[in-house]
């Protein structure tokens, strides 16, 4: 007489369980319906919306000379004089002529309080911000207290897919970065807490349709 051991006896009940139940049919993969909905309305807007509602601070320049004279104003309101860190060779040129001051060697990233970088693509279905390591953000983004993106509203894509496309073409750096709403964590004692990374976060949006 042979002895089923409970192994065995366990192992023959899920095959009978197996056996019973009919092979269904794999559905068809749906290739054509979007992943992302539809972004309706102007999508600047709709970026503008969703950006401040994850945290962040619009500044909407009508062009490149207002660019420059709300960075004089941020600024002098914020007191970042001599606190602000920028390796990007696209924005350097915008706080030369803004009379800014800012230091731009990689220990420099640690000591000073404010990063100021351009993007490459923004987001206005999620309200994200997509940046590079080309442009200093990655020092930035680990140090600094508070985050200057400067994007132009040409870069808006209505979603992620669309903003990604947009960055593979124009891509400098080696490693990307997203931005979606400032970092926070649940305290159990205090509730809602500041995470890691900046403070605050301001992209000034320089229209240029």
């Amino acid at each position: 007489m042979d002895v089923v051991t409970p192994k065995e006896n366990i192992l023959r009940r899920i095959r009978e369980a197996l056996g019973a139940v009919p092979m269904g049919t794999a559905r068809p993969v749906d290739l054509e319906t979007p992943v992302y909905p539809e972004i309706k309305g102007d999508e600047a807007v709709v970026f503008a919306e969703n950006f401040t509602a994850q945290g962040g601070a619009l500044v909407y320049c009508e062009d490149a000379d207002a660019a420059v004279r709300s960075l004089q104003e941020l600024v002098s309101e914020n007191g970042w004089d001599d606190q602000i860190y920028c390796a990007d060779e696209e924005v350097r040129p915008l706080l030369e002529i803004a009379s800014v001051r800012f230091a731009g060697k990689p220990l420099d990233a640690v000591l000073k309080k404010v990063g100021i970088c351009s993007c490459r693509a923004l987001v206005a279905g999620e309200g994200s911000v997509i940046f590079d390591s080309g442009s200093g953000g990655r020092r930035v983004l680990a140090h600094a207290e508070t985050m200057v993106f400067v994007a132009t509203t040409q870069q808006v894509m209505p979603d992620l897919h669309a903003a990604m496309r947009q960055v593979v073409r124009n891509r400098s750096g080696s490693s990307l970065f997203v931005w979606t709403g400032l970092s926070r964590f649940l305290d159990i004692d205090e509730g809602l807490m500041p995470g890691l990374g900046p403070k605050a976060i301001y992209l000034l949006l320089i229209d240029n349709c």
